[in-house]
Formats: structure tokens, sequence, C-alpha cells
């Protein structure tokens, strides 16, 4: 299948593109660089996963409660809301604030740079993001005025490893094998197609789930969440494999902190391929839908919040069979 605007997929061995761009970024590959692999979903591709996918008329949300992470991470600003009395009349208004970031969370392509060379992707630069508050390069303006929809494919590694006795502490630093990974899509007979959309749930948000209000603060203070354990084959496999986006249950995607700093995939990912990331969305029912209709792959469709120069967005995601 070709795809408009792209030019021919190059090897990860031929990465950069450009001798003067950080490594392993593919900058110039899209001609709407807005988008990056975002691209791969055209009407043709969302058109054939509806047909594919849709089937019972199943829904599952895939967004946790705007309030379900307190106190919020990372030294985040929670979630706050008032519900408005406007009396004499009888009417309510909602006042709410938070950061994009609070809970379920799509991360835009101008969130996380390369470190050492200080760009996003395709060179955009700070000073680029911060010299008008209207500007919209790496936002996601582009990704709002077209949805995200396309075919989702769920590797529930949480599941998988209780049933192959693999015990880990899930709100801690536990790096996922990506042979683990292909073994999961082997045995669930799953075929990867170019423009899928990944979902790897980690047990993350079940196990928060669990816990006390001061356990919450305490792991509030704390770094580390699993996730895909970085390295060369990881990287080679999520290039290979081409991915529309890429979403976990859990704070990062990817284990966190990195096991491997060389392959970090936040810059890979968003600031080299143009690869959204998605965090902390809520797998859990999707888990046991999947698992009663024996299926591992759906319709899927997100609304980003649609406002000028987003950095992150809720994804006000679901799941369709």
């Amino acid at each position: 299948m070709s795809f408009p605007g792209r030019k021919p997929l190059p090897l990860l061995e031929d990465l950069p593109l450009r001798s003067e761009d950080p490594p392993l970024s593919a900058w110039g590959l899209w001609e709407n660089d807005q988008l990056g692999s975002l691209n791969y979903l055209t009407d043709e591709v969302v058109l054939k996963a509806a047909k594919d996918e849709l089937q019972t008329g199943t829904r599952v949300g895939l967004n946790l409660p705007m309030d379900f992470i307190v106190p919020a991470l990372l030294g985040r600003v929670g979630f706050s809301k008032h519900i408005h009395n406007k009396a004499p009349r009888v009417i309510n208004d909602d006042i709410v604030t938070f950061n994009t970031q609070c809970s379920s969370q799509w991360d835009s392509f101008r969130h996380f740079a390369y470190q050492a060379e200080g760009k996003f992707y395709n060179g955009v630069t700070q000073d680029d993001i911060h010299k008008d508050s209207n500007t919209t390069a790496n936002g996601l303006d582009a990704w709002a005025s077209r949805g995200i929809a396309g075919r989702g494919v769920f590797i529930d590694y949480f599941d998988w490893a209780q049933e192959h006795g693999i015990q880990y502490d899930a709100l801690t630093a536990h790096p996922i094998p990506i042979g683990h990974v292909k073994q999961i899509i082997a045995e669930k007979s799953i075929h990867i197609r170019q423009g899928d959309i990944l979902f790897m749930r980690t047990g993350y948000v079940q196990a928060y789930a669990k816990l006390t209000p001061d356990e919450r603060e305490e792991l509030s203070k704390k770094r580390g969440s699993p996730g895909l354990g970085q390295g060369k084959e990881t990287t080679q496999w999520l290039w290979d494999s081409q991915f529309a986006a890429v979403a976990a249950d859990s704070v990062a995607f990817e284990v966190s902190p990195p096991v491997d700093p060389q392959y970090h995939l936040h810059p890979i990912l968003l600031s080299g391929w143009g690869t959204p990331i998605g965090e902390l969305f809520d797998l859990e029912a999707l888990s046991v839908t999947c698992k009663k209709l024996k299926r591992w792959t759906f319709f899927m469709t997100s609304a980003p919040l649609n406002y000028t120069g987003a950095v992150a967005s809720p994804p006000n995601a679901l799941a369709l069979f």
C-alpha cells in the first residue's frame, strides 16, 4: 500500500535521513509533518479497519477519569473542579483546571525533545514553540482537526505474564522484553498491519486502583513504571511495524527510568519519527472484552482537545468491536 506524501521507507540503519540530524530521526519523511506517522491513517486505511473490525457494536471507553490519579504524578498539577451555581436561576456550570497529562493522555511532538540537541520533531526548538503562545508547530492542532481513527491492536502483557508465572510489581520499573511481545503476537495469531495503533497493558492502572490514599501520596514522589524495555531490537521492531501511534496503561509507555538510554523511546518516537505516545490509558475493560470476544484487534477512535498549540490532550478514546 502506498501512502501519499511519504518518501520510500528507509531501513533503520539508514537513519538519520540527514547526517546533521539527531540519531535515529526520520525528519522529512512525511510531507505533512504535523501528522507524522498519523499520515498512515488515510481514508482507505480507516475504511478498511472499520469494515474489518466493526462486527458487534460493543464499545469500550479507554479513558481514565480525569480525577483518578491523585495526587498527580511527576510533579504535575492535578485535576480540580468547581460546580458553579448560577443562582438565582436554577443552572449549573462546570469550571475545571488540569494539566493535560494528569490522567489518560496523548503526547504531542512538542512534548519531549532530543535532550542533547534541544530539537523536537523536524528540528522545532523551544524558541519556535515559546516565541508566540499561538504557534502551532508540532502541536495537536492537525490531529484534532481530523481525529485519530484506525485499527487498534491489543497486547495484554500483564495477563500473559501472570499466565506464564512472571511476577512483577506493576508500579515499579519493569522492562517488558520485546521477545515476550512477539511471543504474545504469535500465540494470539495477531497480524500487525502498517498503520495499526498499538495498545499494551502492563497492569499499572489495575495496581494503582488498589492503593490507599497514603500509598498514592507516596507513589507520587517516586519515578518508575513498567513498559517496553528499550534496546536496539525493540526500536527495530517498532520501526519495522510502522505503527500510527502507540499507547499503554503505564506512565511512559516504555519502562521508566530507561534501561538503555541510547534507545530512549520518547525522543525517538516523538521527536525522531513523529509517532504519538499514549500514556495511562484505561485498558482494564478492554482486557475483559478482548478475552470475552477472543479478539485482539478493534476499531479505535480518539478526539483530542482542539486548541491552539496543545502539548498533550486527554484522548477521548473508544474501542469498537
